[in-house]
Formats: C-alpha cells, structure tokens, sequence
C-alpha cells in the first residue's frame, strides 16, 4: 500500500473544510452587509425625524406633537445603538470566519502538497522498480547467452 490514497482523503476532506469555511464566511458577509444597510435606514430616520422635529418646533405646534417625535427619535436612538452592537458582533463573526476560511485553505495547500509528494515518490519507487526489473532482465538474458555460447 503506498499511502496515496489516505492522502487524497485528506485532501478531499480538507477541500471541504475550505467550501464550508467559505459558505460561513459568505453568510456572515450578508448579515453584514444587511447591518450595514439597516444602519444607514436608521441614519436617514434619524436624520429625517430630526429634521421633522426642528419644523415643528419653529412653527406653533402642541406639544403631544413634539413630544411624538422626540420620543419616536429617543426609540431610534436606542434601535441603532442596538445595531451598533450587534454590527460590531457581526464584524467579529466575519474576522473569525475570514480566519476560519483562510486557516483551512492553508491545510487544504499543505495536504495538497503532500498528495503531490506522496504521488512522486510513489512514482520514484515504480521507476526504480522498473529499472531493478529491467536489470535483473538484462543479467538473465545476458547469463542465458553466456550458457548458450559455451
């Protein structure tokens, strides 16, 4: 048995650690890239309410109408320091991810490497098998003739 095989098992294996690396890394990449827009949403409401607020206030107004607002204002405030928070988990779910991919595709190259030494040296044995047979061919016929000439 040369070994090959348990190689290209390990390879296989590690070719598949990298696809599922890679698939967390991409999910983890939506989730950010979803909390990256629902952060820039809640800018513009905030932004946008901000602004509804200053009209009203420079204009007669009640002040139940006033006091919607900023409380509505005071629930977004506190919705985005939430996404904040939960942005910042995701940014360290995708360095960990990002990680993950790029520690498996590294075992992935190593044991591909070694597949690919494994395969030379299995081929180095044949040729020098070969080689052997073919001397041991050689000294036969070469002894052969010899009887033959005497």
């Amino acid at each position: 048995m040369n070994g090959t095989p348990v190689w290209e098992v390990l390879a296989s294996k590690a070719q598949r650690a990298v696809r599922e690396a890679q698939q967390k890394l991409a999910e983890v990449q939506l989730r950010r890239e979803q909390a990256i827009e629902r952060e820039k949403k809640l800018d513009e409401l905030l932004v946008e309410y901000s602004d509804r607020l200053t009209s009203i206030q420079q204009r007669a107004h009640s002040t139940d109408e006033a006091g919607n607002y900023r409380k509505f204002i005071v629930q977004l405030q506190t919705i985005k320091s939430r996404s904040t928070v939960e942005f910042q988990n995701i940014e360290m779910a995708f360095t960990e991810a990002r990680r993950e991919m790029l520690l498996a595709d590294q075992e992935r190259l190593k044991v591909e490497h070694l597949v690919k030494r494994a395969k030379e040296q299995r081929q180095q044995e044949l040729e020098q098998r070969d080689s052997r047979e073919a001397e041991t061919q050689s000294m036969i016929q070469f002894n052969l003739r010899a009887r033959l000439q005497r």
